[in-house]
């Protein structure tokens, strides 16, 4: 698993920086297996292709809000174990997985160890699981773009879902959202993270995770939520 998120810029579209986020919340190795280490440099821009999307299944469309408005592990589990085994039931999760994730105050070292047994898929890399140690390293898990030590936390509310593959079991998947700091959306930091996820034991789970585009092309091709939180 690598992960590689970039540093906040500017990009073309002035309401939104290219901030890309990593995924779950775990700042060990290298390039982040499940965490949210800044890169050197922004992530190339990726021109995604027709053929690498599957429709999202039949049904209710994301709403990016499954498990309630919180964003503790009550919301996650409550979200794992109402999306359904579909498309979207995976689209769903991984919203719920950026919620918990990018916020400040981040869980602590014990509610991320609680939750991780639950939301990790078995076949995840070891550091990956590691949720614990990671929020115990990383307590700014927006990468540097809201200042250490600020309260924020990630809404759906003005963001996308693009979905890059789709299995019965396993739906690779691209979240975008928006900061809300001071309690107000930020008009131009947005977040982008793509989960690979798994059906495990009567619900969905995280495998690994990745920065298959950057925020700028992420919020071009992505479809919009259709209510968010």
């Amino acid at each position: 698993m690598t992960l590689a998120p970039t540093r906040p810029r500017r990009p073309r579209w002035p309401w939104i920086v290219g901030v890309v986020l990593v995924v779950i919340v775990v700042a060990v190795a290298i390039t982040l297996t499940v965490a949210m280490h800044p890169s050197a440099s922004p992530s190339p821009s990726k021109t995604p292709t027709a053929t690498a999307t599957a429709s999202p299944s039949a049904g209710v469309a994301p709403t990016g809000c499954l498990g309630g408005s919180n964003r503790d592990n009550t919301m996650l589990l409550a979200a794992q174990k109402t999306a359904p085994h579909t498309t979207n039931g995976a689209v769903e999760f991984a919203a719920a997985v950026v919620r918990w994730t990018l916020r400040h105050p981040t869980a602590t070292a014990d509610e991320a160890d609680a939750v991780a047994p639950q939301i990790i898929a078995s076949d995840a890399s070891p550091d990956f699981k590691d949720l614990g140690a990671a929020v115990t390293q990383n307590q700014n898990p927006s990468g540097g773009a809201v200042a250490d030590g600020t309260d924020f936390y990630v809404s759906t509310a003005p963001g996308v879902y693009y979905v890059d593959s789709a299995a019965p079991d396993k739906v690779t998947v691209s979240i975008g959202a928006g900061y809300v700091i001071g309690g107000a959306v930020n008009p131009q930091l947005r977040t982008s993270t793509t989960y690979v996820l798994e059906w495990e034991d009567g619900g969905w789970r995280v495998q690994s995770g990745s920065l298959a585009h950057t925020t700028e092309d992420l919020f071009k091709i992505g479809t919009p939520f259709t209510g968010g939180c």
